[in-house]
C-alpha cells in the first residue's frame, strides 16, 4: 500500500479493497489527530486491474463516519488525469 501526499492532496494506492479501507481509516484517524478531515465531496475511488475485470463493479468504500466514496472511471490528481483501465493510463 502506498500514500502519496502533496500539500493538501492525498492519493491512496492499495492492492485490495480491504487494504484500501484500512488505509482510509488510518488516514482519517491521523488527520483527526491534527484537527483535519477528508473532504468526501472531492474524494473518489478508481480501479486499475491488469485483467479483463478492470471494469467489474466493486463494493462501496465507506469512511469511519459512514460517508460513501464513489467509484469513477477517470480522476484528476495534481493536474494529471488517471483513467480506469487494464493498464495505467495517464493523460
Amino acid at each position: 500500500m502506498y500514500v502519496i501526499l502533496y500539500a493538501d492532496d492525498i492519493l491512496l494506492i492499495a492492492h485490495t479493497m480491504t487494504i484500501l479501507e484500512k488505509l482510509l481509516r488510518d488516514c482519517e484517524c491521523e488527520l483527526s489527530c491534527i484537527d483535519m478531515a477528508i473532504n468526501f465531496k472531492k474524494s473518489s475511488c478508481l480501479r486499475i486491474v491488469i485483467s479483463q475485470r478492470h471494469d467489474a463493479e466493486c463494493a462501496n468504500i465507506s469512511s469511519s463516519c459512514g460517508q460513501l466514496i464513489p467509484w469513477v472511471t477517470e480522476t484528476r490528481y495534481l493536474g494529471t488525469h488517471i483513467v480506469s483501465s487494464r493498464l495505467l493510463s495517464v493523460r
